[in-house]
């Protein structure tokens, strides 16, 4: 059995409600589904129902056969184009398992082969699962220079999973600053995440998780390193959730003991992970000063992942930020406590445009093919931060701010709404209540979102109704709306689908509630 059907055939359902994986809002599945490329459409129906047309893969094997037999590897090289077809060809040349097939295998990676980010995406992971099913470890080295490409693709997790289950992937981690060992740290930190997104349990005991990780700690490596905070930060979230992965092995005994022994060697360096976390904010946050504009991105990404403050730090400095820096350096000031930031965020919200000029067009229902707001001025990121700065000129810039044209920004500043008690609740309600009625769904579900954080009946009643729906796929995605959008009233009912006989929803339900929780502690500490 291929190992991408064993990593996927668990998360399906998820993938086509867009649970996890790809962050879309929530509507009709025909539309969802239609928005996606035929390859991408394709690789949902392999691993949903873990069958690819056999017959195809056999024309295609028994052809490259012949023109390998031939030494024609050439041709064999140019039949593989992007398509429908790739993928029977990949499983062609795995199944040939030549030494030939494999170094034919080993050079895709480096085709960029589509725009399309997602249906590359499935490329790279027919790839990496081709090789690693041949066994190729001298491939290695070639999919970790991928890694900055592809964990940042969507399902760039599962493309880490089939890589970091190499059996000499290990060893790169021992050399943490070298080029290669960077990208080891990178894939490996996106398969730990991908764990909360979708991954099979398997991938713990098919990667030797907590051997990989018991032998990464044991060096201990320098405090203040942000990819291994990140790693340290996603292993202990995965050993929060330990147990329900667990529940998914229970009828496969071998394979749950297997588990066990993976997650007690991950427990065991557990105490040396808290201590490193704890270390961690301060030794990256006098890091700011001295990291490069190609390393600020990682560091910035670890700062809010920890959600730590880091006004202090950057507030003075990141108007000379690169554009995505920028963006990135806002998103971490959400989370900021400084009296200094919500005034700050206001006054670069109508430095950067002009809300009450914006607000006096025609509402749109969709967004325009071209950017009404050029790409590298950051006000939808300045709108979704106010929503950790409550006040009352917070509060009246964000309900202007929803009064948009443009559905993009009227959806982030509603979903900027109902974090705080309203200080004018009859202005907050009256924005909410025209967001409802708006011409765009994604508008109507941002205000939908924000009533309920509020506790409004009529919202809250709506979104049960979505997690009592017949069809499963409308309930998975009520289930990942209400945790993205910490629609806690509804815990009860998360709660009650979390012993659901459908094992899927009952394991998206569990991993919701875990976020959750996570977000309550968040508070808690803040």
């Amino acid at each position: 059995m291929v190992v991408a059907v064993l990593i996927m055939a668990f998360v399906v359902p998820l993938l086509l409600a867009g649970a996890f994986l790809l962050g879309r809002s929530w509507r009709a599945r025909a539309a969802w589904t239609n928005s996606f490329s035929p390859v991408t459409r394709q690789h949902f129906e392999i691993f949903q129902t873990g069958q690819v047309n056999e017959d195809a893969v056999h024309a295609a094997k028994v052809r490259f056969e012949t023109l390998l037999e031939q030494g024609d590897v050439a041709t064999v090289e140019a039949s593989l184009r992007p398509g429908m077809h790739y993928v029977f060809q990949i499983r062609a040349l795995t199944e040939i398992g030549t030494e030939s097939a494999g170094f034919i295998l080993e050079r895709q990676l480096q085709r960029r082969l589509t725009e399309d980010k997602l249906e590359q995406a499935w490329y790279w992971i027919d790839l990496a699962n081709g090789l690693r099913n041949l066994n190729r470890e001298e491939s290695l080295p070639q999919l970790l220079r991928c890694a900055d490409l592809a964990v940042e693709a969507p399902l760039g997790h599962f493309f880490a999973a089939e890589t970091v289950c190499f059996l000499g992937f290990g060893g790169y981690l021992k050399q943490p600053d070298s080029v290669l060992g960077k990208a080891a740290l990178k894939l490996l930190h996106r398969a730990l995440e991908g764990l909360r997104y979708g991954l099979q349990p398997i991938v713990v005991i098919e990667s030797r998780l907590g051997e990989v990780l018991e032998t990464l700690w044991e060096e201990e490596p320098r405090p203040g390193n942000p990819l291994l905070t990140r790693i340290a930060h996603e292993t202990c979230r995965f050993l929060r959730r330990a147990g329900h992965a667990r529940l998914t092995l229970a009828d496969e005994r071998p394979e749950q003991e297997a588990f066990d022994w993976q997650v007690s060697r991950i427990e065991a360096i557990e105490p040396n992970l808290q201590e490193y976390l704890a270390k961690s904010p301060g030794l990256l946050l006098r890091r700011m000063g001295r990291t490069s504009e190609k390393d600020m991105p990682e560091l910035l990404q670890t700062l809010e992942e920890l959600r730590v403050d880091v006004s202090g730090a950057i507030l003075g400095k990141i108007g000379s930020f690169s554009p995505p820096n920028r963006e990135l350096g806002i998103a971490v000031l959400t989370w900021s406590k400084d009296p200094r930031v919500g005034p700050w965020l206001r006054a670069e919200c109508r430095r950067l445009v002009n809300p009450e000029r914006r607000a006096r067009r025609r509402r749109r229902a969709s967004a325009p093919r071209h950017p009404s707001v050029p790409p590298e001025i950051p006000y939808r990121m300045v709108l979704c931060a106010l929503k950790g700065h409550p006040s009352v000129e917070s509060e009246k810039l964000l309900t202007l701010a929803a009064q948009d044209w443009d559905p993009t920004f009227r959806v982030a500043a509603l979903a900027s709404l109902g974090w705080w008690e309203p200080f004018d609740l009859k202005s907050v309600r009256s924005c909410l209540e025209q967001g409802r009625r708006d011409p765009s769904f994604e508008v109507r579900q941002s205000a939908r979102a924000a009533l309920a954080r509020l506790g409004e009946r009529h919202a809250l009643h709506w979104f049960r109704q979505g997690l009592s729906g017949e069809d499963p796929h409308y309930v998975h995605e009520a289930i990942q709306f209400i945790a993205s959008e910490n629609l806690f009233l509804l815990w009860p009912d998360l709660d009650r689908l979390a012993d659901s006989p459908n094992p899927e929803i009952a394991y998206h339900a569990r991993e919701s509630l875990e976020r959750l929780c996570e977000e309550m502690d968040w508070s808690k500490r803040s």
